[in-house]
């Protein structure tokens, strides 16, 4: 997993682009050179650079600037872009320019799926499940935006998506509770996908089980405490050739 984070921030880096604050406020990112910075914006929230970057989110960091050294190192600076380029051997000029939205690439995908963890999952153990398995490659035709429906074709309909940014996706697949004068149970199954780059998408699946009771007796608790349940597994989809 920390190979696909940092293929991802090479792309990030790559592209020189940044990060927006979730309340609208764009953040910068200054790529810097021996001889100088460049200085640019994008359309990412501070949560996707959290996911696909391997630098803590301070606070404050809305205010800052992304700074990616000549070493290839990430940080936040309160320095004026132009005294970075200034620091970094430039000329202390750093216009900002534009980062154009990231959208994914067409063409053949594939999902694979990894282990599931079953560690808060106490009647299935720590983890389960098979090697690793991939699906069948697909082609896609994104139409120039990203949207879970497009990858996830047989979930089509089923699924309830809400955007949790311009570049990730909640979907529900199941979300049932009941309750009683005896207790309560409740199920549900999430999935979350991110767009990393434009050759790869992130996401989990998380399955939550819980049931309670309203009698009181310890030992039921107890019985049921062991049948409380919660999964969860990652998988990745990928353009491949």
């Amino acid at each position: 997993m920390r190979r696909y984070m940092l293929s991802s921030l090479a792309i990030l880096a790559a592209m020189t682009g940044g990060v927006m604050a979730q309340t609208g406020q764009k953040i910068q990112i200054a790529t810097c050179t021996n001889s100088g910075c460049t200085c640019r914006v994008s359309n990412l929230t501070l949560e996707e650079v959290a996911a696909t970057a391997p630098v803590v989110i301070e606070d404050g960091a809305e205010d800052k600037t992304l700074v990616r050294t000549p070493d290839g190192k990430l940080g936040w600076s309160a320095m004026a872009p132009a005294d970075l380029d200034l620091l970094y051997g430039g000329q202390g000029s750093c216009p900002l320019e534009l980062f154009d939205e990231m959208t994914p690439q067409d063409g053949n995908w594939q999902i694979r799926a990894g282990a599931t963890d079953a560690s808060a999952c106490p009647m299935l153990g720590a983890f389960i499940g098979a090697p690793p398995m991939s699906s069948a490659v697909r082609q896609i035709n994104w139409g120039g935006s990203f949207h879970p429906d497009k990858l996830m074709a047989e979930s089509a309909g089923m699924v309830r998506w809400s955007s949790t940014g311009r570049r990730s996706w909640r979907g529900v697949l199941a979300d049932e509770a009941m309750s009683s004068s005896d207790g309560a149970t409740a199920a549900s199954v999430i999935w979350t996908l991110t767009l990393v780059s434009p050759t790869e998408v992130q996401g989990n699946s998380v399955f939550d089980y819980s049931i309670s009771s309203n009698a009181g007796d310890a030992a039921v608790n107890a019985i049921l405490g062991g049948l409380q349940c919660k999964t969860q597994t990652p998988f990745v989809a990928r353009l491949v050739e």
